[in-house]
């Protein structure tokens, strides 16, 4: 059952808010100082603590009230209390919230208290963020925030995670209903690539345990009879499931370790759920990323994606299943990474599919019967998984923010919220009944770590940095000696900037009203300004002004923003008919941009020395034009999986990160006068990082590892 306080609360040092669900705390100036990092889970049993403050509380009860099924172990509460304590800041010697009651359960021991509904926050009704103004002579504009606190109450449900893509007004917000999950799997770790029989029968769905990270297996669910298997071994890891309309076999994606990749089709017993056969149906491109797959409704088709040594982006194929002879779908731009998922329409005549756009996502439609296509919308404010049919093949539903559902109509385009959520779907599947069931969660958390750079530090030193609960997701350590950091951290709630200074003191210097997806940092040579890219914007924000939108939005596709050498313009990247080029803008102007180049799709100029460095948009080879004018192709090869690519120039060679495995990465430096690669920092688990000034530590992101479930909910037939 769902249990929530419906008024405000005093919780400790807490405040609860009903309309977000959320706990925070306010500062002396009504801001939002922090707010309780839990996930849909651990919100809703400190929700049951809080309605049953002061009480004695099992797991029994817990197990049965808020997970609401009998399959969830002991050790699952545990992790769950202690994600609550941290999030808190409860001590377990001296506990201030949670009381453990020795073999009998929890007792939560904080004050609850009604208080009046808060005032919301200035930097909510009065962001840093300027006015729009027309910035360049292409029509590129700033975003508005000129709202008035009055409009941001009547709004307290969309002011968190409103699309950009989507135009809610005052006088529909109140019409658009809130709907919570309820779970379908409750394991430790990952569950994810779901798909539920065409019957509702069953469920299939990849897992990933936190014991062994990096093998996912098929799990079956009989969700009537509350019976689950495991039907692959860990020896590879299997993906993308999908039921046959006949609803005995399964179609699923197979990557091993050493680079091959299946479609195979599995049966099943419907009686104990066993294996009865499993056989390859085709051999997937080797540098295929895990993807998922489609059925068509008549039985005869499969769509999956790949991607050969042959090819430079993920295509999607189709797969007839009498002759097993695969034919490409899809031609994505070479500004793409690719097409990564797809799902057929219920009449079987169209085709929606994912696009990836420079790291945001567009979503697609296909009509079948001549292969013409057509963009139905950019999705600015998260990165969906899979998208599926409405029940009349009429509109396309979707994960439109972190916690709302969208809508697109497939004959006009037009989107628009279909619903709020209490948690964020990664990807969302419609089943006959109405049913949108999704995995929720999140795959990780992220941590700043300070470590050794082996190139001029031979110390151990490995420690955590600028920590808050883990919140902190990016870094860009300050090119001048003592002056700060830039970090990106959740720890007011959103993700915003935030300059760390050596001092200990902290400020905040963005005041985005949405869930934005940062993809890059930027100190100008002296420090003073930053470059923020989001998914397809980038901002300029610079010392006692208001942050500035100088690039992007409006359709259009950007990245990798840099400055020259002196600091006196800024270069991007930018796709143009699907071919990347390098525009400029002049600081002094900056509602003027030029092509910089057609033929490269990064350039960086170094700070310290004067060398460039680009990437040719041609040959995706690497170049260094020295001092003497010298050109010089760099020994920098990266491994053909290898997505996203941070460098950083010094003086005497280049920093950059290598993938060297599936799950890890190298911190390599280039060096110019040995012309050879070594390694900096010998273990990443992502690829980005930062160098400090003295280049004696490398700032890295270590991750722990996520928890996603299956959830449902029931919006009913008539709401889609």
């Amino acid at each position: 059952m769902a249990i929530k306080p419906d008024s405000p609360l005093q919780v400790g040092e807490w405040q609860y808010l009903p309309e977000q669900d959320k706990l925070v705390q306010f500062g002396p100036d009504g801001k939002v100082i922090a707010t309780a990092d839990l996930d849909n889970l651990s919100q809703k049993v400190a929700n049951y603590f809080i309605v049953h403050a002061g009480k004695l509380v099992t797991k029994d009860e817990l197990l049965l009230d808020v997970w609401g099924i009998r399959d969830v172990s002991d050790g699952r509460v545990t992790r769950v209390i202690r994600v609550l304590r941290v999030a808190l800041g409860d001590d377990t010697r001296e506990p201030r919230y949670i009381e453990t009651i020795p073999k009998r359960g929890y007792r939560f021991i904080a004050p609850v208290s009604a208080i009046s509904p808060p005032v919301q926050p200035n930097n909510i009704a009065q962001p840093l963020i300027p006015a729009t103004t027309d910035i360049k002579k292409t029509n590129r504009q700033s975003i508005v925030f000129g709202a008035s606190v009055m409009a941001l109450l009547v709004m307290l449900l969309s002011w968190l995670f409103w699309p950009a893509d989507e135009v809610v007004s005052e006088d529909n917000t109140s019409s658009i209903p809130m709907w919570r999950y309820k779970p379908v799997t409750a394991m430790d770790g990952l569950e994810f690539y779901h798909n539920v029989s065409p019957d509702e029968r069953y469920l299939v769905f990849s897992h990933a345990s936190p014991e062994a990270e990096n093998v996912t297996v098929l799990q079956l669910q009989d969700l009537h009879e509350h019976k689950r298997v495991q039907l692959t071994d860990p020896s590879y890891s299997s993906f993308g499931a999908v039921f046959s309309p006949a609803e005995n076999k399964i179609a699923y994606h197979r990557m091993y370790s050493g680079g091959g990749c299946h479609i195979r089709l599995l049966e099943f017993s419907p009686q104990d759920l066993s294996v009865v056969s499993d056989t390859l149906l085709v051999e997937c491109g080797k540098r295929t990323v895990s993807g998922r797959i489609t059925w068509s409704p008549d039985g005869r088709y499969l769509v999956y994606p790949s991607m050969d040594d042959g090819q430079k982006q993920m295509v999607l194929q189709l797969l007839a299943l009498d002759s097993r002879v695969p034919e490409q779908l899809t031609v994505p731009p070479s500004s793409s990474f690719g097409d990564f998922s797809a799902r057929f329409s219920r009449r079987g005549d169209k085709l929606v599919f994912l696009r990836d756009a420079a790291g945001s996502a567009q979503i697609w439609l296909m009509n079948l019967s001549n292969r013409s296509t057509q963009l139905l919308t950019q999705v600015q404010d998260t990165y969906p998984g899979n998208v599926d049919w409405n029940l009349d093949d009429t509109a396309i539903i979707y994960p439109s923010g972190p916690t709302s559902i969208g809508r697109i109509d497939i004959n006009t385009s037009s989107s628009g919220l279909l619903a709020y959520t209490d948690n964020y779907a990664n990807e969302i599947q419609v089943t006959k009944s109405g049913k949108i069931v999704a995995s929720v969660g999140s795959f990780s958390k992220m941590n700043i770590k300070k470590v050794a750079n082996r190139i001029h530090n031979s110390s151990d030193y490995n420690q955590p940095v600028f920590s808050s609960n883990r919140n902190e997701s990016f870094i860009e350590a300050s090119p001048v000696a003592g002056g700060p950091s830039a970090v990106v951290s959740r720890r007011s709630g959103l993700p915003q900037v935030w300059l760390f200074y050596e001092d200990g003191r902290q400020e905040q210097v963005t005041f985005f009203q949405k869930n934005e997806r940062f993809r890059n940092l930027s100190f100008s040579p002296d420090g003073t300004n930053l470059l923020v890219q989001l998914t397809n914007e980038i901002w300029l924000i610079r010392k006692e002004a208001e942050p500035l939108q100088v690039a992007g939005g409006q359709g259009t596709v950007v990245g990798v923003p840099s400055w020259s050498a002196n600091g006196e313009q800024i270069f991007y990247a930018e796709s143009n008919q699907g071919r990347w080029q390098v525009v400029a803008i002049p600081l002094n102007n900056l509602a003027s941009s030029t092509v910089f180049s057609t033929e490269k799709e990064l350039y960086l100029e170094c700070r310290e020395a004067e060398y460039v460095l680009w990437r040719d948009s041609n040959t995706k080879k690497f170049f260094v034009r020295h001092a003497d004018d010298s050109v010089e192709e760099l020994d920098i090869k990266l491994p053909d999986e290898q997505i996203m690519l941070k460098l950083e120039l010094r003086k005497q060679g280049i920093y950059y990160s290598s993938l060297t495995s599936e799950m890890e990465y190298q911190l390599k430096y280039y060096d110019f006068v040995k012309r050879q690669s070594d390694v900096a920092v010998p273990t990443m688990q992502l690829g980005r990082f930062s160098i400090s000034a003295d280049e004696r530590y490398a700032f890295i992101l270590e991750y722990e590892f996520g928890d996603i479930d299956i959830q449902e909910l029931e919006p009913g037939i008539d709401a889609l």
